[in-house]
């Protein structure tokens, strides 16, 4: 369980694009309601297929209160800004290749074991046929994706990931 109380404490300058702040307590609190997606590696063929998700569901947000999203990677801010400029262009995004913020937030890593499963290998198709790649790991090929939504900097709903194709019903941030 994520404890509230390190977020306030935690006040290492973030480093990204886009950003509305540059401290993670300033961060959750920049907008009424926040959206953090953590993100695997951004090689990583689930991690394309994730953003490109997110992006056609926040495309099609309704009117009511669209949350501030900002991506945290595990990669260089040199390569979050090769890949949101082909997958997302001006979205919001924190780099941290050394996991300090996945450390934090305590996202979960794969087990290479547990992830021969047959929705891995059906995502897995799916992306393919949709036009994505995997590409060689740059960063921690273990780490999985979190999803965390702040209402005025306090945490009211979050996800973890338990394997590579793992997604949460986006609707539930509706």
């Amino acid at each position: 369980m994520l404890n509230p109380m390190l977020l306030e404490k935690y006040h290492s300058p973030l480093q990204g694009q886009n950003l509305p702040a540059h401290t993670l307590p300033e961060l959750i609190k920049s907008a009424p309601y926040v959206w953090l997606q953590f993100l695997r590696h951004l090689g990583c063929i689930y991690c394309k297929g994730l953003v490109q998700d997110i992006r056609a569901f926040i495309e099609r947000w309704d009117g009511r209160v669209r949350p501030r999203l900002i991506f945290i990677h595990p990669n260089t801010l040199e390569e979050g800004e090769r890949f949101f400029q082909e997958f997302y262009p001006g979205a919001a995004f924190v780099a941290d290749p050394e996991l300090r913020l996945y450390k934090l937030f305590r996202v979960k890593k794969v087990s290479p074991f547990r992830e021969i499963r047959l929705s891995n290998l059906l995502r897995f198709w799916t992306l393919l046929r949709r036009g994505l790649s995997n590409d060689r790991p740059t960063s921690d090929p273990f780490v999985l994706h979190a999803a965390f939504l702040f209402h005025q900097g306090n945490l009211i709903w979050s996800y973890y990931a338990n394997h590579l194709s793992d997604v949460p019903d986006w609707r539930r941030l509706l």
